[in-house]
């Protein structure tokens, strides 16, 4: 039985889990809800999860949010190749590095720089505040790099802690198209630029790419 996937699109972290699903070639009936409509905040998804959150998977009446737990949720879950292979040290280990995507790159770097740009009404950003938030995005970003192990962050194979990186670098890219004076873009190393192509080059990525970013 497919499970129902509950998708934000642009949404890194409802991304992550898109890339998983496919990844993993588990099947699931795709649920787009639109941000600007508000669907999230709509009685008939919040009866779902009281949160109002993207993503939600519900697997067989089972209801589940918070992507990086939907991630290890699907590892258990489904057989096939795991999403975090190894022993107990490497497979903490990549979960370690999903959660420090979250804490660091994003909650420290990525997210203070889009609120300047895109929640100040009509103020100006600050654009010493986005630089010194762009060089924690740098530093981590350098952090990542050190982290792989060969062509991925477990060698040869993608596994979850590239599929939950994976969509910030390339919200990165998107934030700095929107918005050039935010400049994230030039915080990609040339190891972890390289990295993004060949997770790009994946034949299940397009149909995971946000429309609306094309």
């Amino acid at each position: 039985m497919a499970l129902d996937f509950y998708h934000g699109s642009g949404s890194p972290f409802s991304w992550r889990v898109h890339l998983a699903l496919e990844h993993r070639k588990i099947p699931y009936n795709l649920k787009v809800l639109s941000f600007q409509a508000g669907d999230t905040r709509k009685p008939e998804f919040t009866a779902i999860n009281p949160r109002g959150q993207v993503p939600t998977i519900v697997d067989d009446g089972y209801v589940l949010w918070e992507s990086a737990v939907i991630l290890e949720y699907l590892d258990e879950r489904f057989p096939g190749e795991k999403l975090f292979p190894g022993d107990l040290k490497e497979r903490t280990r990549l979960r370690r590095i999903a959660r420090e995507v979250d804490e660091y790159l994003y909650k420290e770097g990525v997210a203070p720089i889009v609120d300047e740009f895109f929640w100040k009404d009509d103020k100006p950003a600050d654009l010493d505040f986005v630089k010194k938030k762009r060089e924690k995005v740098a530093e981590e970003m350098r952090y990542l790099e050190g982290q792989m192990r060969g062509r991925f962050f477990a060698g040869d194979a993608i596994t979850g802690a590239d599929i939950s990186a994976y969509p910030f670098v390339a919200f990165c890219k998107r934030v700095t198209f929107r918005k050039p004076d935010s400049k994230l873009e030039e915080t990609l190393t040339p190891k972890i630029a390289e990295w993004a192509k060949r997770i790009e080059s994946q034949p299940y990525f397009d149909k995971t790419y946000p429309p609306h970013w094309r």
